[in-house]
């Protein structure tokens, strides 16, 4: 009695033999990067479906191929990973940016010069008189210009 549990529990146990799904065609899963946009959600999710029984092998027994579509599938630029901008609208938006700087200080710099002069007092002559009167004067007596000690 007590053998046939433990026979009947390794039994239980041991690895089943599975039937070995054939390698896809290097023609279903080739260039997949190249054409999965263009593909019918059914024959994506088809191929996801079949890679992933393919997966459940040893990765030795996988093509290169099929490992180049499990890993276009899993990392590749398509989905919500798909790139937001082209390369060409990146460059557009870079070059519009430069412009639209260069425009902004070619209108400031033309506003200010056709503009009056500054105000007397931002002259440098202005700012050393007015230092020495408050010196003078004893101004600021917190952290001013003569704090008595």
């Amino acid at each position: 009695m007590f053998k046939s549990v433990i026979r009947s529990s390794v039994r239980y146990q041991s690895t089943v033999a599975k039937t070995v799904p054939r390698p896809l065609s290097n023609a279903y899963v080739g260039q997949l990067e190249k054409r999965w946009e263009t593909l019918p959600k059914e024959d994506q999710t088809a191929l996801i479906d079949e890679l992933k029984t393919r997966m459940e092998l040893p990765w030795k027994e996988l093509t290169s191929e099929e490992k180049k579509a499990a890993y276009y599938i899993s990392f590749g630029e398509w989905g919500p990973r798909k790139p937001l901008k082209t390369e060409t609208q990146k460059k557009q938006v870079f070059w519009g940016v430069i412009g639209g700087l260069a425009a902004g200080v070619g209108l400031f710099a033309g506003i200010r010069s056709l503009g009056q002069p500054g105000p007397e007092t931002l002259n440098r002559s202005w700012q050393e008189k007015s230092d020495e009167y408050l010196k003078s004067k004893n101004a600021n007596p917190f952290s001013g210009y003569s704090q008595i000690q």
